[in-house]
């Protein structure tokens, strides 16, 4: 039996990632139902920035109570859902009062929220936005139960170091108990079959959840994955490190404010927080917004269902 799969409950050892704006119950119930575990994200289901911390709190436990009319296997919920990390121990209070069976805790490595999840009978993924094996480590030591790694070949805020995913995974296979998941570049069989022989007992999916049927993304963002290669994307730094862009007006204007030498504060501002996120890959404005994906777009041809997609991805398992 595979552990990620007897951990989670599921029959692929497969997590679609939580990606801002595009997912929602809809998507996190067809990942569920073809045997994956989906993810609702920051901004599951919404269209529009949220007034405050409650607004944010009361949009995602709606979203849980969505996904549980579509599906009644297990999902999972980030923590951290905000910029304002004092929220956190708000949503740990929602996710456990919702009894959500899955929480994602990207890297905050919190005593008092491992130890209450724990409590609660959740499962625990730590996924490392900088992996290094002290904080794996702690991770273990602390409480959870799967740990992500992360190499630079993934979409998203970017890891500190430029260090390609599987050399990533290479560092931590045998170094820790936990079953190890990959995340970035992973976009079809063979890179899943490179994942798993290389020591990974799963795989993490963020890009290639995009270009399916069910992802509430823009149809030009996701006709657009499935003409781009990773020549075509645009590399630029930004708080905390670095990002990357398909090239839109705005990913460019970013890309070239980087090689210029602007600061990472003044290229974050204006990337706009999640807003520019929002304007480029839900609603398709490729002047105003950006579309980040990772490396593993240039094995991304043409738009499927989320069930087509997870049997391509285990084909060669």
């Amino acid at each position: 039996m595979n552990r990620i799969c007897d951990l989670l409950h599921i029959t692929h050892p497969i997590i679609q990632a939580p990606m801002s704006w595009l997912t929602d119950a809809k998507l996190v119930a067809a990942v569920n139902e073809a045997g994956g575990l989906g993810f609702l994200a920051p901004h599951a289901g919404q269209n529009s920035n949220p007034s405050s911390n409650d607004e944010v709190l009361s949009r995602m436990r709606a979203e849980i109570a969505k996904v549980r009319t579509l599906t009644d296997k297990p999902f999972g919920v980030p923590v951290v859902v905000s910029y304002d990390l004092s929220l956190m121990p708000r949503m740990a209070d929602l996710l456990i009062e919702e009894q959500v069976p899955v929480v994602l805790d990207n890297g905050y490595l919190d005593e008092t929220l491992y130890r209450r999840f724990k409590d609660a009978g959740m499962t625990i993924i730590c996924r490392l936005g900088n992996p290094n094996l002290q904080d794996a480590q702690k991770a273990e030591a602390l409480g959870a139960d799967i740990l992500v790694v992360t190499g630079f070949d993934e979409g998203g805020t970017l890891p500190q170091k430029e260090v390609g995913s599987f050399s990533v995974l290479a560092d931590f296979v045998g170094k820790v108990k936990l079953p190890l998941m990959l995340a970035g570049g992973i976009a079809d069989a063979d890179s899943v079959r490179a994942a798993m022989v290389l020591g990974a007992e799963g795989v993490y999916v963020g890009t290639a959840f995009i270009a399916t049927h069910e992802c509430r993304a823009a149809q030009s963002v996701k006709e657009w994955l499935t003409q781009a290669s990773a020549d075509d994307l645009l590399l630029y730094r930004t708080e905390p490190y670095y990002y990357r862009s398909l090239p839109t007006a705005l990913g460019k204007r970013l890309h070239a404010m980087s090689e210029e030498g602007a600061s990472r504060a003044e290229i974050a501002k204006l990337m706009n927080g999640g807003t520019g996120m929002r304007l480029g890959m839900l609603e398709g404005d490729f002047e105003q917004g950006y579309v980040s994906v990772g490396t593993g777009v240039s094995r991304i041809n043409r738009i499927v269902s989320v069930k087509e997609l997870i049997n391509q991805l285990m084909a060669a398992v």
